[in-house]
């Protein structure tokens, strides 16, 4: 789980109305002040070995050490998120100096999670074969990737921790598996992706593709642990409100990463059905990042048969890797 800090709101993002302005993200990473946000007062007071620097949301001014003005560009309070002109930005840049050493984001965990298993097979279909029925499960095909995907992952980053809720045939059921992902320790500027794998089914047997799911944007959610919450209880909705859009931000560009990965892997031929909002259980109870991936669906016998091949399994599993080694790329270089 998250550390959440009153002196770490980091996750605070610029409108794209302000194109000059810099968000409180990239002064923290860059300053390594640290903040104390009175949300009531629309106040702040930026802090680091010894100087001290008090500003108040719409005020063209900041206050230094107590004692010296200093006529500066404003900070904007809209929605929740503070926004600071390029003016102002520059005024704690000289007060505070730009760290050479200063570290970026990193993101620790990546989680995979296999769809059904055990006693539940999830969506299958028979093949005859000498007069004998094969069954494709669900289970089975999304175990399979998921094992070529953390194979790869783990070569790719040793020093990240990837995880399966699943190796085996066996049922961790829903509460377990999301559990397994909000028990994970990060601390700040630390991040984890949740994503979980399934293959698909329908009543019409012409329906194709692929497809991945995220949480709807106006899904509200508690994504902030109060037990590891230091300071103000009273500024916990807003924290909480500022890593439900970061979150959601997060996840939508892993979706369009993957998406366009499969879309190149799997080629014209196989339906891209595009990213799509639903509250699965999964997605709405993973306090992260997170995404849910249809491969194909077993219903529909032309895919059914491409679902059976190894190569074509190994496609999906090289585009989900791609779109998560991009995505990985997008999140360290945050703030750098």
């Amino acid at each position: 789980m998250r550390q959440f800090l009153l002196t770490a709101l980091v996750i605070l993002f610029v409108s794209p109305l302000h194109a000059e302005s810099v968000s409180l993200e990239e002064l923290l990473q860059k300053t390594g002040a640290a903040l104390m946000w009175d949300a009531l007062g629309h106040k702040g007071q930026f802090s680091r070995d010894g100087n001290t620097v008090v500003f108040r949301a719409g005020d063209p001014w900041m206050v230094l050490n107590g004692r010296q003005l200093l006529p500066t560009g404003t900070v904007i309070e809209e929605q929740g998120r503070l926004i600071f002109s390029r003016e102002a930005a520059d005024t704690l840049y000289r007060v505070f100096g730009i760290q050479k050493n200063s570290s970026g984001y990193r993101l620790k965990t990546i989680l995979l999670d296999p769809g059904h298993g055990g006693r539940d097979s999830g969506a299958i279909r028979h093949w005859k074969s000498d007069g004998v029925e094969i069954p494709l499960a669900e289970k089975d095909v999304v175990l399979e990737i998921s094992l070529q995907l953390a194979d790869k992952l783990k070569r790719l980053y040793p020093n990240k921790s990837i995880l399966l809720t699943r190796g085996q045939d066996v049922y961790p059921t829903l509460e377990e598996r999301v559990n397994m992902a909000n028990k994970i320790d990060l601390a700040q500027r630390e991040g984890m992706l949740y994503i979980s794998i399934h293959a698909n089914a329908s009543l019409n047997s012409k329906a194709e593709g692929y497809e991945v799911w995220y949480l709807p944007k106006n899904y509200r959610r508690n994504v902030v642990d109060k037990s590891t919450f230091s300071g103000d209880s009273a500024i916990v909705p807003i924290i909480n409100t500022l890593w439900e859009e970061e979150f959601t931000h997060e996840s939508i560009r892993l979706a369009d990463m993957i998406l366009s990965n499969f879309q190149h892997q799997l080629g014209p031929g196989v339906p891209n059905r595009g990213r799509r909002e639903e509250s699965w259980f999964v997605v709405r109870n993973a306090r992260m990042a997170s995404v849910l991936l249809e491969v194909g669906f077993i219903t529909n016998p032309n895919e059914a048969a491409r679902l059976r091949q190894p190569e074509y399994l190994r496609k999906i599993t090289l585009a989900i890797y791609n779109g998560i080694r991009e995505f990985v790329d997008y999140f360290e270089k945050k703030g750098r």
